[in-house]
């Protein structure tokens, strides 16, 4: 092999080499830049559950869940930015920069991934082994602000309405016999005017203070028990 061959084969085996080491270099910047905001990934089985789009999933997380999952990561990024400060406090230029990748990351606070459970086959040996499998449904990244937003509304609601039943043109039908039957007890089976007793639930109505037609919503501020007499009355005024 001559001296210009090898000398090729050397200067291809080089273009190769850097061109891997800027592969690798890139690849891991790529990754750090996604993995730089510390992300919590929360996975939940919705199986046997009619779970229709991403809010009425992600409510029904927090309604049967709780937020103690939530609030613990939201203390582990808020502890993470207090390093992150503490770290790059003498150099601006470059907590300017991290800060920036803060901002451009914090979307990715929180990883949701819905799945439900199906059972498969596999023939052995002639016989069916069942065998579980988790089939993801919603997969969808939210933000500090987002989370907090959802759990807050759904506090003030005292987690009877979810976004999708305040959503509804038909606040009727956002009436669910579980939100009538809080308003009950809550009220004591009292009607809100004249102070009849009512714990046989005749003539007992759960009533809009602000009408459905007026844009009212069921919403446990914006329900009260009423008698059929006094609901009569009132028709559709405020």
């Amino acid at each position: 092999m001559s001296d210009g061959s090898i000398l090729f084969l050397c200067l291809v085996t080089l273009i190769i080499f850097i061109a891997l080491f800027l592969l690798v270099f890139t690849i891991k910047r790529i990754n750090n830049l996604f993995n730089y905001f510390p992300s919590k990934t929360i996975n939940v089985d919705i199986t046997n559950r009619k779970i229709s789009d991403v809010n009425e999933a992600l409510d029904y997380y927090i309604i049967n869940f709780g937020v103690e999952e939530i609030i613990n990561h939201l203390i582990v990024i808020k502890k993470w930015e207090l390093e992150i400060y503490e770290k790059y406090k003498d150099k601006p230029k470059k907590l300017d920069k991290v800060l920036g990748r803060i901002v451009d990351n914090s979307g990715r606070a929180f990883n949701f991934v819905f799945y439900r459970t199906q059972t498969r086959y596999r023939q052995v040996n002639y016989n069916k082994i069942p065998y579980k499998v988790n089939n993801v449904v919603y997969k969808f990244f939210m933000s500090e602000k987002a989370i907090l937003d959802r759990v807050k509304f759904l506090n003030n609601h005292d987690l009877y309405v979810t976004y999708n039943q305040f959503q509804k043109k038909d606040q009727r039908k956002a009436l669910t016999p579980k939100l009538r039957e809080m308003i009950k007890q809550r009220d004591n089976y009292t009607c809100q005017i004249c102070g009849k007793y009512m714990p046989d639930e005749v003539g007992l109505h759960i009533d809009h203070i602000i009408p459905v037609s007026k844009g009212g919503k069921s919403t446990p501020e914006n329900l009260r028990v009423l008698c059929s007499k006094c609901n009569g009355k009132k028709g559709n005024t405020i």
